[in-house]
């Protein structure tokens, strides 16, 4: 433990822990010791220097990347937990969460008169190795409910009958996103959505994908549109 011990103008004694050494002085350490700062990430003990506020003033193309990336992190952090298990395992460093934000900043969103907006037919809530959906339809068939419907391509590559259907739902009037933990199966090529009266009368965006617990994968999701509930 690194710290240090000062006697203020009335001679009170102060001690401030600074860092901790994990194992012993010559493990790693977690916390600032001048300019550094010890941390452990990922089972790693990482040393960096100590963030310094600039002051020089920001570009307009710093903004307009900081603006992107803004976007796309509002959007997606309400996602992040399912990201965690649909987009991929992790690549190096990155992790599945870090891999959506990659993609998305590169290919899901777009500039507007106003700034920045999600190109929703581009967004992905899942990618992976799995076969996706083949020929997807969706069609209301009642108040409040739309049908998904797909064809079975279940004797195809990585495609398993007891696949299990995912739907996300993005309400963009509300900023709120639902998942439907559906137990369609990928051979049984239909899926119900009855939605809550919290949708009635929303626009909904929908995207869906297949995923398999049992060998741990996921597939590309594709995005079925927009629907008014």
């Amino acid at each position: 433990m690194v710290f240090f011990i000062t006697l203020d103008v009335t001679n009170t004694l102060k001690i401030n822990i600074m860092a901790t050494f994990n194992e012993g002085i010559l493990g790693g350490f977690s916390g600032k010791v001048g300019t550094v700062v010890g941390s452990n990430w990922r089972g790693k003990n990482v040393l960096r220097s100590a963030p310094r506020k600039s002051t020089k003033p920001v570009s307009a193309a710093q903004q307009r990347q900081r603006d992107k990336f803004s976007c796309v992190l509002q959007f997606l952090t309400p996602l992040k937990a399912l990201l965690t298990d649909t987009f991929g395992a992790n690549v190096g460093t990155k992790t599945p969460f870090n891999n959506a934000m990659s993609y998305h900043m590169k290919e899901a969103v777009k500039e507007t008169e106003t700034g920045f907006t999600m190109a929703y037919n581009k967004v992905l809530v899942g990618m992976g190795g799995l076969c996706g959906l083949e020929q997807p339809l969706v069609q209301p068939v009642a108040p409040h409910a739309l049908n998904i419907t797909w064809q079975d391509n279940s004797t195809q590559g990585l495609a398993y009958p007891t696949d299990t259907l995912l739907v996300v739902v993005y309400t963009p009037d509300l900023h709120s996103f639902d998942y439907f933990t559906t137990d369609c199966l990928r051979e049984t090529t239909t899926c119900l959505l009855d939605f809550q009266d919290s949708f009635y009368g929303e626009t909904v965006h929908l995207w869906a994908t297949f995923t398999n617990t049992n060998v741990a994968l996921t597939a590309t999701s594709k995005y079925l549109g927009a629907f008014v509930v």
